[in-house]
């Protein structure tokens, strides 16, 4: 048995993170007013959205953690080992390495020493936010830390009363306590206490004195993953458990028109089918039984609309639904207005876009008279319970949510889960029931990345100089929405935290304006990784490079001109602009002649406050797109781990190069186009160029990493397109022909 430290024996003391703790509570205090604000006042929702805009674009949110009771945090393991149970998930990102950089650094110990799983809703800390928005580790920096240190002092405070000694007397290294000729383990000292005090947190060590943060290190999970261990949530059994697949509509918001289950109910391995309240589900011994017999159900659906793809495009267009401004400095509108012929204009347009991640989503239930207990793969654990506890009408108290490694996140696993239905088969069958999703149900049946429609204008001024530009970007993203209900977007008006995301314009002209329209499709969207800064950017930074060739100025040149900072605030940022800039020139060797026949392009673009810039190399043969290198610079604040970040990148610029290049959902006949990978490509291993990697750290604390390098890879593609060919394309998947 664990030795670790009772929660029930605590004193009440106060929570030891005091400023996490002001700052989450001030958060909550402002989200209560700022909601009051958005129904009371409602002649005054145009600046506040605006400002909310705003605020959301740097996505630079707090953790939402339980509890910061350090022995909810960690668990002293009987071979001196430290456990921590991180309240964010591990779902490739590399964040276990992370915090175990963190948390060696004030317990004094080496990373080695620290063991990390996500915590289970009955194990440890949960952060009610979810993992998402790259600021997981940017979000717990302090935290962790600081519970760190407080155990750490705990620990002392043990082995002084133990002793007899003054805690001043005790000293900690590599998981021993020491006092004089005395010494003990934290195995040993665990042991020994039954009560525990928690001491004040104490001061936070420097940056000058760390020993393991910014130094490279192996990633924790390395070797179990090479080992084939059962991290991932699909490869969890339970005794007795049997398997299900759910059944859905293959069209966009199809119905049950008729069912005949008995063939499909005959058929070897089958136990039982499901049709009640909705939900049509086969449930058998294995995985393949209950698969085959879900195909040899006889189903007819009613078709609502047989929606096309033109239907989705005209849905989404700029000057269509709801229009919120999310930015207005200057007067850009009016100058362009006045503009006439003399403006500048394109417009550009991204795909609807599917996750694909490699483990598909679902969930192992096993629900008993007064509990249940759930295995799943999420980014967000509270709205998993909510999610069960409605579903079979118990008491979320009574079900526990353990969460094993996610095979790929992307967003796709903050919506659609199936744990309620999963719940319910397994209520219904008094077993253990494993239900995860078919590929073709993941490509027909799921949450998509939002298609949207952009237009950008430009004034020129007589100088050369860029007088005014905006930004119009068409939407159907229903995050807002989805979690807020109605309230949210009358309130907000269209949804500025996912799809909207990195609409404004980041460079420094004095007329800029940025507005989002919204309007809603018949089918489900949500967050795709890097949410909807992927999509802006590819528009933005396009245009960006299209302005330079009109003007005939290099376009690394043209955006240092035009991120001069002035007023209060502004000269760091820019200042960072400016730095990945004239970094991205050097390192990618802008300035030097091309192989004849490749094109280069670069884009950047800011992103939950880390400034990333790509700079790439193409060559285009027979209307084939063929990136040949990605130079990416990206300022990070300050850098955990090196070897994560550079990980990061990379899995970025591939991501981005298949988003570019292949990737892309269109509707037929009231139906998603692609039912598996056959008809969705992905770039693949043939596709890797050479990467190099360079980063910058500008700050004294760290900013988001997982999904920034990814903006600026497409408009760079582009833009690298444009040089080689002389044509400029617009949408994505980027085609020549």
């Amino acid at each position: 048995m664990a030795s670790k430290t009772s929660a029930q024996e605590q004193p009440n003391n106060e929570q030891p993170q005091k400023k996490s703790l002001t700052r989450r509570r001030f958060l909550q205090v402002g989200a209560i007013v700022l909601g009051g604000a958005m129904v009371a006042v409602y002649p005054g929702r145009i600046p506040m959205r605006r400002a909310a805009a705003q605020m959301v674009e740097t996505m630079d949110f707090p953790a939402s953690i339980s509890s910061y009771r350090p022995d909810f945090w960690f668990e002293i393991l009987p071979d001196n080992t430290i456990l921590l149970k991180s309240p964010k998930v591990e779902m490739g990102q590399g964040i276990f390495t992370g915090f175990a950089m963190l948390a060696a650094e004030e317990l004094e110990v080496p990373p080695s020493q620290i063991k990390v799983e996500t915590a289970g809703t009955s194990t440890g800390v949960i952060d009610s936010l979810g993992t998402g928005g790259s600021n997981t580790t940017s979000s717990l920096f302090i935290p962790i830390r600081e519970v760190a240190a407080t155990m750490r002092e705990m620990l002392k405070t043990a082995a002084a009363k133990e002793w007899g000694v003054d805690v001043s007397a005790v000293t900690t290294q590599n998981g021993v306590l020491t006092s004089g000729n005395r010494t003990m383990t934290f195995a040993d000292i665990a042991k020994a206490t039954k009560k525990w005090d928690i001491p004040k947190t104490p001061a936070l060590k420097p940056a000058s004195a760390f020993k393991y943060v910014g130094k490279d290190m192996k990633r924790v999970d390395l070797k179990p993953k090479v080992m084939g261990k059962p991290l991932f949530g699909i490869d969890q059994t339970m005794p007795g458990m049997v398997y299900a697949v759910i059944v859905e509509s293959p069209y966009i918001g199809g119905t049950l028109k008729r069912i005949d289950t008995k063939a499909a109910a005959q058929m070897q391995g089958v136990e039982r089918v499901i049709h009640e309240d909705g939900l049509i589900a086969v449930v058998a011994k294995s995985r393949y039984a209950a698969e085959m017999a879900a195909q040899a159900l006889d189903i007819e659906w009613n078709i609502p609309q047989k929606w096309q793809q033109a239907d989705i495009e005209a849905i989404v267009t700029v000057g269509k639904g709801t229009e919120v401004n999310v930015q207005n400095e200057g007067d850009a509108r009016s100058i362009i207005e006045k503009a006439g012929e003399q403006v500048f204009k394109q417009e550009y347009r991204t795909p609807l876009g599917a996750h694909a991640q490699m483990e598909v989503n679902g969930s192992i239930v096993h629900v008993e008279k007064d509990k249940a207990t759930v295995i799943i793969g999420t980014q967000v654990v509270g709205l998993v319970r909510d999610e069960v506890a409605k579903a079979i009408g118990m008491d979320a108290e009574k079900i526990e949510i353990r969460i094993p490694y996610l095979g790929g996140g992307f967003g796709r696993r903050y919506a659609k889960m199936n744990a309620g239905n999963a719940a319910r088969i397994s209520k219904i069958v008094g077993k253990p029931v494993s239900v995860f999703n078919t590929r073709e149900q993941e490509f027909l049946n799921s949450v998509y990345r939002p298609n949207t429609h952009h237009v950008l204008r430009a004034k020129i001024a007589a100088n050369g100089t860029v007088e005014a530009i905006t930004h119009d970007q068409a939407t159907p993203d229903m995050i807002i929405e989805n979690m807020s209900g109605k309230a949210g977007m009358t309130a907000f008006g269209a949804d500025f935290i996912s799809a909207g995301h990195g609409a404004s314009i980041l460079y420094n002209t004095a007329n800029r304006s940025a507005t989002i329209w919204h309007n809603k499709l018949p089918l489900p969207v949500g967050i795709w990784r890097s949410v909807g800064i992927f999509a802006n950017t590819f528009a933005i930074e396009s245009f960006i490079n299209e302005l330079a060739h009109k003007l005939g100025k290099d376009p690394i040149a043209l955006r240092l001109s035009m991120v001069s900072g002035t007023g209060s605030g502004s000269e760091k940022i820019y200042t960072r602009y400016a730095n990945a800039l004239k970094t991205l020139a050097e390192k990618s060797a802008w300035n030097s002649p091309k192989t004849p026949g490749t094109g280069r392009g670069m884009a950047m673009a800011n992103d939950r406050k880390t400034v990333a810039a790509a700079a790439v190399e193409v060559t285009v043969t027979d209307g084939v797109i063929r990136v040949h290198k990605v130079t990416s610079v990206l300022d990070v604040g300050i850098a955990i781990n090196p070897e994560g970040i550079r990980m990061q990148i990379e899995g970025c610029v591939m991501m981005g190069i298949s988003a570019a290049l292949y990737e892309g959902i269109q509707v037929k006949d009231g139906q998603i186009g692609a039912s598996n990978f056959h008809e969705y490509p992905l770039a693949m291993l043939r596709d890797a160029p050479e990467i190099q990697s360079f980063i910058l750290e500008a700050d004294d604390v760290p900013y988001g990493v997982g999904e920034p390098p990814i903006a600026p890879i497409a408009p760079a593609i582009a833009a690298a397109v444009f040089d080689a060919t002389g044509v400029m394309p617009r949408s994505l998947p980027l085609k020549v022909a």
